[in-house]
Parts: C-alpha cells; sequence; structure tokens
C-alpha cells in the first residue's frame, strides 16, 4: 500500500495497522527538523519502506555494507528503510521493540535525510559521529544519555566498533548545539571537508567538555 504526504511517499502493507500513526508522529515532528535545516521541503519526495521480512532487510543493508544485530533502519539508498516491530523483535538486540522506539527510530533516519538534502559537497569519507551527534539530538534525545567521553578521537572515528557509540555521539552533539552556532554547524553540514579539517579540535573540545561537566 502506498500512503503519500508532502515530503514522502510510505511504501507498506496495510496489515500494519500502527503505520498510519507513525507517519503522522512524523509529519507533526518533521517540520522542526527541517526548520534547523533551513528546507522548506524536500527537493524530491524520498520514500519511507517498512520491511516485514527480516531476512529482506539483511539483503538490502548488505548492499552497502554488513548487517549488525542492532541495525533497524537505514537511509542507505536515500531513502527510510525500516523494520515492522514484528521483525524488529526476531532480532536480539530489538526484541522488546514498542511503537514509540519506532516513532523514534523514523524520527532519527528523517534527520539523516535532511543532512543529505543539505549537502553540497560530496566527500568519500563520512564521518559516523557527526551524523549521528545531529541524529540523536535531534530526531530522538530521549532515546540516549549524556556519557563522560575517554574514547580517543581514533576510536571515535571508527565509530561501529566504538563501545557506548550512539551516547558518545549523543554527548559530542549536545556540546556542539550548545557550543556553536546554528549556522556554523550547517556549514560543517553542507562541507564535508571543513568538518574533517575541524573534526580533531571539536572531538578535543568535546572530550574536555564531557569530563568538566561531570556527566552523570
Amino acid at each position: 500500500m502506498l500512503l503519500e504526504k508532502k515530503n514522502f511517499i510510505v511504501d507498506y502493507d496495510e496489515s500494519i495497522s500502527y503505520i498510519p500513526e507513525v507517519v503522522n508522529y512524523l509529519e507533526s515532528k518533521s517540520n522542526d527538523i527541517m526548520s534547523f535545516f533551513k528546507l522548506d521541503s524536500l527537493i524530491k519526495k524520498r520514500k519511507i519502506v517498512i520491511y516485514d521480512d527480516l531476512e529482506l532487510y539483511k539483503k538490502h543493508i548488505e548492499q552497502f555494507g554488513k548487517y549488525y544485530d542492532y541495525m533497524r533502519a537505514d537511509t542507505n539508498d536515500g531513502n527510510i528503510n525500516l523494520l515492522s516491530i514484528k521483525e524488529a523483535r526476531k532480532t536480539a538486540y530489538h526484541a522488546n521493540m514498542t511503537l514509540e522506539e519506532l516513532k523514534s527510530t523514523i524520527l532519527h533516519e528523517f534527520v539523516h535525510i535532511c543532512q543529505q538534502e543539505s549537502e553540497l559537497e560530496h566527500s568519500n569519507k563520512t564521518i559516523i559521529w557527526f551524523w549521528e551527534a545531529l541524529a540523536t539530538n535531534l530526531g530522538n534525545p530521549e532515546m540516549f544519555t549524556k556519557v563522560v567521553i575517554n574514547a580517543t578521537n581514533e576510536e571515535i572515528n571508527s565509530f561501529i566498533s566504538l563501545s557506548q557509540n550512539y551516547h558518545i555521539a549523543f554527548t559530542i552533539g549536545k556540546y556542539m548545539l550548545e557550543n556553536y552556532s546554528n549556522e556554523e554547524i550547517l556549514e560543517y553540514v553542507k562541507y564535508p571537508s571543513k568538518l574533517l579539517a575541524d573534526s580533531e579540535k571539536i572531538l578535543n573540545d568535546a572530550r574536555d567538555w564531557s569530563n568538566i561537566k561531570r556527566i552523570k
């Protein structure tokens, strides 16, 4: 079944009864996220694909890289791809997946879409921590906590293998949102080369800030 909205088209099996509620939640929150990125609308409507088959979702992920058990959503192909609650619960990591978590996940992924839309240059080196710093803070901050950052810059840049990676990204994002202007952050979004040039300073300052704050 297709459900068409202003900025996206949802592709799902109509037997998944909660999808309209999830879409309405996204619509109610998306304007604030787009406002942060200074977007009035998306250049083209993005698809939201609900996978009701875990094995099909794994195959989708494997087109772009290795599948990990924690994965339940992505924007690898420029669209929002999500596991249904039933299928997410088949993984050890999301065995207790709830509707509220699915709602927060789709908002998290929409932040990624807006960041993709805002980039003005392409970089072959993706700084994952920055993407997740924005998505965790703007999309679903209720799912994360601030932590003291003890990881090295090299460890943070190896994001997939980093312990507490999303909480660390959330903390870095919190630091940046409190210490950088919206315009400065958007410059990093638009021009990844600027972020690459400044990333060492940002990570060092965020680490110091996390310790000074004595974050619990």
